[in-house]
């Protein structure tokens, strides 16, 4: 039996562990005990370690342990630390970002840089500020330009750190003074890109480096509260369609494919070693389509929807990432459409003053026809489950005909399996916003 080894404890790799523990046997280093991890850990016959997972030695250690036939690690923090560096180094086969590759994700500067060349056309007006001067400089272009501005610290922030005009930034002057906070108080650059109107969406890519194999593209739900309001988190639920996006059509697609291809050949001229996912965010507009982000790795919570429509066996989809023979024709997807929201507590994405306790049959959701991916929550001596102090504490994901039938049934599952005092967003993949959404889509 092949044995798997993955890094990290939240939703994404509680995902991870259901697929690859079906048929193989799982090992998993975690910053926490996840219940389900540990339950996918114990059911096929591996082991796990509670430790920083975030670090190459505490993970490199465990892997020599226990020499595992492969590592998938597709979580920010591990690849912008090195972990896939350090689990080759030791000649183990690990599927995932190396350092430089992954800087296109942490390193928003550089992957402004990457599109500018290699994309030009897709590009946003942008300016990159490292001292007060540069930004006085900049916020003038803008201001002559007529551009709203969205300021963007360089390196990770769990989706928490990304300020736009005018719904966190109102002013000018409110966008100096924040990029003013990012110079001073993080040490890092600021980027300030121009706001882009119409539809943001993703489109993640798996790939060994050099073939591609695009999934059905996601539309992730950012923002705490219905209707679009609050903070900006790290993703409250999204959705796959089985056809396209509300907003999408057939050359939105092929531009997303034509950027994302451009780009792997950037880095592979370049000499980044690139295998895993390439997660890219895209904004729709009346001028087409244009980049937003890159991520190195799945997006969470896009990742439960794209696994819960894979075809294919992750374990073999990760071994073709490893060989080099990823192809449409050897993975694809189901055609369904897919749900997933969030439960967090009332504070989040602020952390919360006390743990929550609550109540959740993942057993009998899965026998209605829902998922449950368990993130930043504990299970206690009870049989019930305590939440961490911050993050998103576990999502619910559901597959249908429709994205309106889905997000119904996650809706329903939530109400008849789940007990305690946690919200999520109820409008995400609704009719009504499906609507809202269609309607977006005529933006030129």
């Amino acid at each position: 039996m092949l044995s798997f080894l993955i890094a990290g404890s939240g939703g994404r790799e509680a995902a991870f562990a259901e697929s690859l523990s079906r048929g193989a046997r799982l090992h998993a280093v975690m910053a926490h005990e996840n219940p389900q991890i540990a339950d996918c850990v114990r059911r096929s016959g591996g082991r796990y370690a509670v430790g920083d997972a975030d670090d190459p030695d505490t993970v490199l250690g465990f892997a020599r342990q226990l020499s595992p036939d492969y590592a998938f690690v597709n979580a920010d923090q591990p690849l912008a630390n090195g972990v896939i560096d350090a689990l080759l180094g030791a000649g183990i086969r690990a599927v995932g970002a190396t350092r430089a590759a992954s800087r296109i994700e942490w390193d928003k500067a550089y992957s402004m840089e990457v599109m500018s060349e290699a994309c030009p056309e897709y590009t946003p007006f942008h300016r990159t500020v490292s001292d007060e001067r540069e930004l006085k400089e900049a916020m003038s272009e803008f201001e002559s330009r007529g551009l709203q501005v969205v300021v963007k610290p360089q390196g990770l922030t769990g989706g928490k750190g990304v300020k736009v005009m005018p719904e966190h930034l109102p002013a000018y002057a409110d966008c100096s003074e924040y990029a003013s906070s990012v110079l001073r108080d993080r040490g890092e650059k600021a980027v300030l890109v121009e706001r882009l109107d119409g539809p943001e969406f993703t489109v993640m890519g798996l790939t060994d480096g050099r073939h591609l194999v695009l999934s059905p593209a996601s539309y992730d739900y950012p923002f705490r509260c219905e209707g679009d309001s609050g903070a900006g988190t790290g993703g409250m639920g999204c959705f796959t369609s089985g056809a396209r996006l509300p907003f999408m059509d057939g050359r939105d697609e092929a531009d997303c494919a034509a950027i994302m291809r451009r780009v792997l050949d950037k880095l592979r001229g370049d000499g980044a070693r690139f295998s895993g996912v390439l997660n890219g965010g895209f904004f729709k507009t009346a001028r087409g389509i244009r980049f937003m982000e890159f991520n190195a790795r799945f997006g969470d919570p896009e990742c439960l929807n794209v696994l819960s429509v894979l075809k294919t066996p992750l374990d073999e989809a990760v071994m073709r990432m490893w060989d080099g023979t990823l192809s449409a024709r050897a993975v694809g997807f189901s055609g369904e459409s897919s749900v997933s929201k969030y439960l967090v507590a009332r504070e989040y994405p602020d952390p919360s003053p006390e743990p929550v306790r609550f109540k959740l049959d993942a057993g009998a959701a899965e026998a209605g026809g829902a998922r449950v991916f368990f993130a930043s929550c504990v299970r206690e001596p009870d049989g019930g489950y305590r939440t961490l102090r911050k993050s998103r504490v576990a999502a619910f994901c559901a597959t249908s005909e429709t994205v309106e039938d889905a997000s119904s049934a996650v809706d329903s599952a939530i109400e008849e399996h789940f007990e305690g005092d946690l919200e999520y967003r109820r409008d995400i993949g609704s009719a009504q916003n499906l609507r809202k959404l269609a309607a977006a889509g005529h933006v030129g």
